[in-house]
């Protein structure tokens, strides 16, 4: 062998492969802004029912993931995840997602057997919220998020973010999905949350509408009489214009990238400031209809809300509408001053409010005809502006009421 070929031979080496660096990006469903009253209620909601989109909890009846989904890990069901690229088949990994005074260190661990190309995998930590400092979130916050992961042994860097804690009164409406807004989610049954069947004050508001002697109890539909559960209905309104409720539609909503939400007030906020916009005034009477099981509905127009009931308990029941807004319409006196009105002045205050109860059922009606057909549509291409909101399905779906505990922090 020549002396030229020897040194050609030694000299060349073969290229060795490099593993490649894993990177990890924080991911969150709503970006930087974080919503207590969504993660609160929806706590125990499973969004895939009995089907398991992660990979470590799937069987094989379960759906595989389409040819470029990044593969998910942990809880499926989560709202923070990390995004880890460049991992190996069968890495072992842990990822553990914190936020000082919210989300306790909470931990996934295991073996990532599916990527893509790219080596892409999303984890989803079990989150370990703290629920009590949720619920006391009065005003939009600032918080410290902290991502950390380590990959078959070797930590990544710790990424540490600033997120925004919303309000605990701001509800999501729907979540865009791009920056068109073509493309989103909707939340709309996230409403129901701040419906309260079982707040205290609840039962107060029905002994104090069993004292004007309008309807002996409240039934619901056992009488099978629909004019008994307009009666009923009656005198739950009497019985809060009698309150003072009056309209306010003061509903300033800081504005978010991602989330287009509404500020909704809770009902013990509503009856103690004695004011309600068109959402506050629906969620207060379907509130205490809910009560006493009669079946109700947020209606979502555009720009507006307003209440439905059914005069029945059957498929086929006849659904009213309740134009909430007017429950400040008429001047009339307190529960306890009734007993010191005389018979006249009694039945003038009555009459005053039926009408009002009237006229409201009259435009409550007019705008269910009018929306009707968007109203039906649950199809994909529906209006996310046009929604009925069945509180009773939306408690099957396993939404539940947020208590209001006031703000200590």
């Amino acid at each position: 062998m020549s002396p030229l070929l020897t040194f050609l031979l030694l000299s060349f080496v073969l290229p060795t492969s490099q593993p490649t660096e894993v990177t990890m990006e924080p991911w969150s469903y709503t970006e930087t802004d974080l919503y207590p009253s969504a993660i609160v209620s929806t706590a125990t909601v499973d969004w895939n029912g009995d089907d398991q989109i992660a990979e470590d909890k799937k069987t094989a009846d379960d759906p595989k993931p389409k040819k470029k989904e990044i593969p998910i890990y942990g809880d499926e069901n989560g709202w923070l995840a990390v995004d880890l690229t460049g991992l190996p088949k069968d890495a072992r990994v842990e990822v553990t997602i914190s936020i000082d005074g919210f989300l306790k260190p909470s931990t996934w661990k295991g073996k990532v057997t599916r990527v893509t190309k790219a080596g892409e995998a999303r984890i989803f930590p079990k989150a370990l919220w703290d629920y009590d400092a949720l619920l006391k979130v009065r005003q939009q916050r600032p918080i410290n998020v902290t991502f950390q992961a380590s990959v078959n042994g070797t930590p990544i860097p710790d990424d540490h973010e600033t997120y925004v804690m919303r309000s605990l009164n701001d509800c999501m409406f729907y979540v865009l999905m791009d920056e068109d807004g073509e493309d989103f989610d909707d939340f709309s049954w996230l409403f129901a949350a701040y419906v309260n069947e079982n707040h205290p004050e609840v039962d107060m508001i029905l002994k104090e509408a069993l004292k004007s002697g309008i309807v002996s109890d409240f039934s619901g539909y056992q009488s099978d009489d629909p004019k008994d559960v307009m009666m009923q209905v009656f005198a739950i309104w009497n019985a809060l214009q009698r309150r003072g409720i009056k309209y306010s539609d003061v509903s300033h909503t800081t504005p978010s990238k991602a989330v287009v939400c509404q500020t909704v007030r809770f009902m013990d906020d509503s009856v103690r400031a004695t004011q309600a916009n068109c959402v506050d005034g629906s969620v207060l009477m379907a509130s205490v209809l809910s009560k006493i099981g009669i079946t109700s509905y947020l209606v979502m127009i555009p720009g507006h809300c307003f209440l439905a009931f059914d005069l029945g308990d059957g498929e086929d029941a006849k659904r009213i509408g309740l134009e909430t807004t007017m429950l400040g319409n008429d001047e009339i006196k307190s529960v306890e001053q009734i007993a010191n009105l005389t018979e006249k002045a009694k039945l003038t205050e009555f009459k005053a409010s039926y009408k009002t109860f009237t006229s409201a059922v009259k435009i409550g009606n007019a705008n269910l005809k009018k929306y009707k057909e968007q109203l039906d549509d649950d199809s994909e291409e529906a209006d996310p502006d046009i929604q009925l909101i069945s509180i009773p399905d939306a408690r099957d779906l396993g939404i539940m009421p947020i208590s209001s505990l006031r703000d200590s922090r």
